[in-house]
C-alpha cells in the first residue's frame, strides 16, 4: 500500500476564528499556528490535523486530504502509479509553509486537492491538557460523483482496501495501518463533492462522554447522538461543525483489519448497519 493514515484535512470556511473557536473548544484541537486567514490545529503532539482557510475566492469545504506516505514505500511509487493513470501531480517541499517536509500533491476526479506526504511537524512538550484526550485523526467522509471511477482510483491506483460496503452507496476503505476506515466514499451521482464528516477517536471512552460534555455545553446541535457502528465498531457521537454541513465525529473502540487477509462484507442499507443499538422491527 502507498498510503498509512489520514493525516490531515484542509477546510475553506467563511469565518475563520468562528471556526478555530469551534475546532480549539468543543473540538478539543491545539492550536499550533495562526495567520490572518490560515490556522493549523492538532493533537496528541502532531502540528496539525485540520488546516483551517478563509479564502473568498474558493467554495466552502473540504479543499484536501492529506494521507500519510506508507514506510514501505517512496515517493516515486505514488508518482509511478499517479503517471499510470494519466493523473497530473506535484512534488513539493515547502516545510515553512505546509509543516509537512515533502509531499506529492493532485487533485481526484472531484475536484479535491489529495496529498500523500511524509514528515509531519512535531510539537514540543507535546499536546496541551484538554478535557478530552484525543488519540488520533481517524477518517473523513466523501462524496463522489462518480463512485465507481472514484472506488476503483482508491483502491487501484492509491492501493486503499476495500473494508466493508454498505450496499453499493458507501465503500469504507482502510490504509496499512489497519485501521477499518481512513476514508469513505459515499456516492452522489452528479453532485459537486460534499464533506459529510471527520472523525477523532479518542483514548478512552471517557473522553467520549467528556467530549460529548463539552459539545452539549456549548449548546451544538448532535447530529447523531451514542451509536455504535456494524461496520467499524465504534461508538460515538457527531455534532455539526464549520464549515456549514461538516460533522465532527468523537468515536471509541474503531476497529481494524488485516490488510493482507481482509475480505470486504456487504450490508443492506439500514439504521441497524448506522447504529446497531437500534431494535429491529417488531420490538
Amino acid at each position: 500500500m502507498l498510503v498509512s493514515r489520514l493525516g490531515y484535512i484542509t477546510l475553506n470556511v467563511d469565518d475563520l476564528a468562528a471556526a478555530v473557536e469551534l475546532f480549539e473548544g468543543p473540538g478539543q484541537l491545539q492550536l499550533n499556528g495562526r495567520s490572518e486567514n490560515r490556522a493549523f490545529l492538532g493533537g496528541a503532539g502532531e502540528h496539525h490535523w485540520v488546516e483551517l482557510r478563509r479564502d473568498p475566492l474558493r467554495p466552502t469545504g473540504l479543499l484536501k486530504m492529506a494521507f500519510e506516505l506508507d514506510k514501505a514505500a517512496v515517493f516515486e511509487d505514488v508518482e509511478k502509479a499517479l503517471a499510470s493513470a494519466e493523473v497530473n501531480f506535484e512534488r513539493l517541499r515547502n516545510f515553512r509553509e505546509d509543516f509537512v517536509r515533502e509531499a506529492v500533491r493532485f487533485v481526484d476526479m472531484d475536484g479535491t486537492e489529495v496529498e500523500i506526504f511524509r514528515g509531519m511537524a512535531g510539537i514540543a512538550g507535546g499536546q496541551q491538557p484538554k478535557w478530552a484526550q484525543l488519540e488520533r485523526l481517524l477518517h473523513v467522509a466523501v462524496s463522489a460523483s462518480d463512485f465507481d471511477a472514484a472506488l476503483a482510483f482508491y483502491s487501484d491506483v492509491l492501493g486503499f482496501g476495500v473494508s466493508d460496503f454498505i450496499e453499493d452507496t458507501t465503500a469504507f476503505l482502510h490504509a496499512s495501518d489497519g485501521a477499518h476506515h481512513s476514508l469513505v466514499l459515499q456516492r452522489r451521482p452528479g453532485a459537486a463533492r460534499v464533506v459529510n464528516h471527520v472523525c477523532f477517536q479518542t483514548q478512552t471512552f471517557d473522553d467520549v462522554m467528556r467530549a460529548r460534555a463539552l459539545v452539549r455545553r456549548a449548546g451544538l446541535e448532535l447530529r447523531d447522538d451514542l451509536i455504535r457502528h456494524e461496520t467499524s465498531g465504534s461508538i460515538g457521537f457527531y455534532f455539526e461543525g464549520l464549515p456549514e454541513g461538516l460533522g465532527v465525529e468523537f468515536c471509541f473502540e474503531h476497529g481494524t483489519v488485516d490488510p493482507a487477509t481482509h475480505i470486504p462484507r456487504t450490508f443492506v442499507r439500514t439504521i441497524r448497519a448506522k447504529d446497531v443499538y437500534e431494535p429491529p422491527a417488531g420490538y
